[in-house]
């Protein structure tokens, strides 16, 4: 294959944020899977929707106590909204159900130290 059919391979599968929402909107109907939900989750926290990512979120892990990623961006996002009790609660979760030492060293450095809605950042 081509450099350049590489290329348009990759950017025809990349979605906007809106076309992410729409994609597992449409997912999470016809299968209400907590991965689904994770990828919903994450369409609305790059989109800045903070609210319904949280939603999301709290759906993957109904559905999956273990979805570590849930955990990690719930902690995230209730740390911004100064819900300290939730954000240590969700911090604690990452700990203990992920086996990935990555993100359990990026929960424990970030979740503390974020404040308000101006420290997730542009992404």
């Amino acid at each position: 294959m081509s450099s350049k059919s590489k290329s348009s391979t990759l950017s025809a599968s990349v979605l906007t944020p809106e076309q992410a929402i729409e994609k597992y909107s449409a997912e999470t109907k016809t299968q209400a899977t907590a991965a689904n939900y994770l990828e919903l989750g994450a369409a609305y926290y790059v989109a800045h929707r903070w609210p319904d990512a949280i939603q999301a979120f709290e759906q993957a892990i109904a559905l999956d106590p273990k979805q570590a990623f849930a955990h990690y961006y719930l902690g995230v996002l209730y740390a911004s909204q100064g819900q300290r009790a939730q954000a240590d609660a969700a911090l604690a979760q990452v700990l203990a159900v992920s086996n990935n030492q990555m993100l359990k060293e990026q929960a424990q450095a970030r979740i503390p130290n974020i404040k308000s809605v101006a420290d997730l950042g542009s992404h």
